[in-house]
């Protein structure tokens, strides 16, 4: 019995190995300037990543076509490197963080976001980015780099094409809001002044403080811009600043807030404080400094209390955006077309070979 599970086990360790030598095989090298294999790993983690996003399996020819952008992908960041393209890493950090802050609805860092993943599901960042997109933090970041080095390259060599490109007619744009006015909603919304004192190696000090603050506010409502002053200042020891809530179930989601918890808010008077809160690694309050009625909006409201954009300027750049998005796509493929040349990749296996090496 022993001479068997030993038996067993050896198997086993057999095919960990041979699986693992299959994952590091080359499937193909792009040597636009230099050679840069790609694996059957990278090409089954890219494959995994969109049957994620899809929710089924994808075929052997559609895992031809991942293969394909793969290859596209590492042409275009070869010719920006040789080109002298780059884009640093505290770029990308700053890009990740950026997309982090949309999630959330509020600027927040990775590690903030980190920690708050961390309360909420159990999970580290990585194991969090992992259960999403199935790349690694890291794996994730090098897939968000080389898309910045791609759109920069676009955007440089193809600049006067870009550049050329005129906006909407006053016509486009009026057109598109009537055909999209049901979207133009501004649900009931809230003003906040919000207070945050982390704890730091001192939770006792910072509860003084945070009562401290809440105290000052509580006496003279107006005194919001001298707590966001000082709150700017060295060692400030806390941050405050304005931000805006909806009342929908959206906004309570990302500020980790019950329903019940969301609607009490907008049932605070305006100049009214909160109580402190205390989570795993701050105290918190904030002041209601003013409440907006839902409303259908129109071509000439602001978009969103707190800024200067009209439904009308938002509506433009909109349709802007997309024209210059697409512009952007076109100009892609064409240098994709001009780069992929036989003498700048190869792909190592073909016909019978090719479908085995993609079939898992």
């Amino acid at each position: 019995m022993k001479r068997v599970s030993v038996c067993v086990v050896l198997s086993l360790l057999s095919l960990s190995v041979l699986t693992a030598q299959s994952n590091l095989q080359s499937i193909a090298n792009v040597k636009l300037y230099k050679t840069e294999p790609i694996t059957i790993k990278q090409v089954k983690s890219r494959v995994e990543a969109y049957e994620k996003e899809m929710g089924r399996s994808l075929t052997v020819e559609e895992r031809k076509q991942v293969l394909d952008s793969l290859i596209n992908e590492r042409l275009v960041v070869q010719a920006a490197e040789r080109d002298g393209i780059r884009v640093s890493d505290n770029e990308v950090n700053q890009y990740f963080t950026q997309n982090l802050s949309q999630m959330v609805g509020r600027p927040i860092t990775e590690a903030e976001f980190a920690q708050m993943i961390k309360q909420q599901t159990g999970m580290s960042l990585d194991d969090y980015i992992k259960a999403q997109n199935n790349m690694s933090l890291v794996e994730y970041k090098g897939f968000m780099k080389n898309q910045l080095v791609a759109q920069r390259y676009v955007m440089t060599t193809k600049q006067a094409e870009l550049q050329s490109i005129s906006g909407p007619s006053d016509t486009e744009i009026r057109s598109n809001y009537e055909l999209y006015k049901q979207n133009f909603v501004q649900p009931d919304m809230a003003k906040l002044f919000l207070v945050v004192v982390p704890k730091g190696d001192n939770s006792t000090a910072a509860k003084k403080k945070i009562e401290e603050l809440r105290a000052q506010l509580v006496k003279d409502p107006s005194a919001i811009n001298d707590v966001k002053i000082r709150s700017q200042a060295a060692n400030s020891g806390y941050q405050a600043g304005d931000i805006y809530l909806n009342k929908n179930a959206t906004a309570a989601q990302q500020m980790g807030l019950t329903m019940d918890a969301l609607l009490k808010i907008f049932q605070i008077n305006v100049n009214s404080v909160s109580e402190v809160t205390e989570t795993a690694t701050d105290f918190q309050f904030f002041l209601v400094q003013e409440k907006y009625p839902a409303k259908i909006l129109e071509l000439s409201d602001i978009v969103r209390p707190g800024t200067t954009i009209t439904v009308y300027e938002y509506i433009k750049g909109n349709l802007t955006e997309q024209a210059q998005q697409i512009a952007v796509n076109e100009a892609l493929t064409q240098i994709i077309n001009e780069l992929r040349k036989p003498e700048n990749f190869q792909i190592l296996k073909s016909g019978e070979e090719l479908d085995k090496a993609l079939t898992w």
